[in-house]
């Protein structure tokens, strides 16, 4: 708890407005990256169930006169997202905050703002960070060269040898994505619309995507990327210095992030020290819950 002997130059007489507000301020002060990449959900119990489900197959030949062919969808992969709670607190004696005068507590109270997106964030991008040592709901990882289809088979959503990202390594991913199929084995045209990487090689996406010339040559060559109009998400939540990603459309990825409880703050006086107590809580779960519409290469 601070007390005024950790702060030996507070001298206003004034009380300073401990307001709730600070902390909301500051949370949203900075990018939402959960909200530019996961599908949010609202939930209200302990936590959520998904269940992969494998739709019917491709349409078959009829013959004239000749009975339909009924084909039935298949169960898949389940998955479990199990809402953990995320709390922070802090205290200060009523003196500290009557002789406050270098802002020290308005200065803690948007902290806490701060340190709560810290966690959201860090568990989000965990996601992606885990992606290529997880165990996601079909047995592999998130970005795994052989995931196992529900109706047989497998498909990659990581190139064989990873790529650094450059021309080579976007044009490799979008062969890939669209190339991707469901789990009927059903072409569904993945159309890659989120690239994300970390600050490292922030620099070159940037040139890759926003270029309207060939960053890779001086010779006057047309950048087929710039007309793809993609979003760029440049994250430092990102552990890897090289590893990228891209993801398609929220309709067709399964990233999801549960908000069981959004932050919220509580703010209460002790009643027999007169100290204010004040916590930002938030409870939430993420994940995925199939790999489609999904690529990684970590070089």
């Amino acid at each position: 708890m601070a007390k005024r002997s950790n702060f030996q130059d507070q001298q206003l007489s004034d009380a300073l407005p401990v307001l709730d507000a600070l902390i909301m301020e500051e949370y949203d002060r900075y990018p939402d990256y959960i909200g530019a990449i996961f599908r949010i959900y609202s939930s209200n119990t302990w936590g959520e169930q998904t269940t992969t489900v494998a739709g019917v197959k491709a349409a078959v030949e009829k013959p004239e006169s000749e009975a339909v062919t009924f084909d039935d969808p298949i169960e898949g992969f389940d998955k479990t997202y199990t809402h953990t709670t995320y709390a922070i607190a802090t205290s200060f004696s009523e003196e500290l905050i009557e002789d406050d005068r270098l802002n020290l507590v308005e200065d803690t109270y948007r902290s806490l703002g701060l340190a709560m997106y810290q966690t959201r964030q860090v568990q989000a991008f965990g996601v992606l960070n885990d992606g290529f040592g997880d165990t996601g709901p079909d047995g592999q990882n998130l970005f795994d060269t052989g995931h196992t289809m529900i109706d047989g088979g497998s498909v990659a959503n990581r190139p064989s040898a990873d790529i650094a990202l450059s021309v080579a390594g976007m044009r490799q991913m979008e062969i890939d994505l669209m190339k991707q199929v469901n789990h009927r084995n059903i072409n569904i045209h993945v159309m890659p619309e989120t690239v994300i990487v970390p600050p490292d090689v922030a620099q070159i996406a940037k040139e890759l995507i926003g270029s309207p010339d060939r960053p890779d040559t001086a010779n006057r060559a047309i950048n087929t990327f710039f007309g793809q109009n993609y979003k760029l998400i440049v994250s430092p939540f990102l552990t890897s210095t090289t590893a990228w990603f891209a993801i398609a459309s929220k309709t067709q990825h399964q990233l999801r992030f549960y908000d069981r409880v959004s932050p919220t703050t509580k703010t209460w006086e002790d009643e027999k020290t007169g100290d204010v107590n004040t916590r930002i809580r938030s409870r939430f779960s993420t994940g995925y819950s199939d790999f489609i519409g999904t690529w990684g290469t970590s070089p």
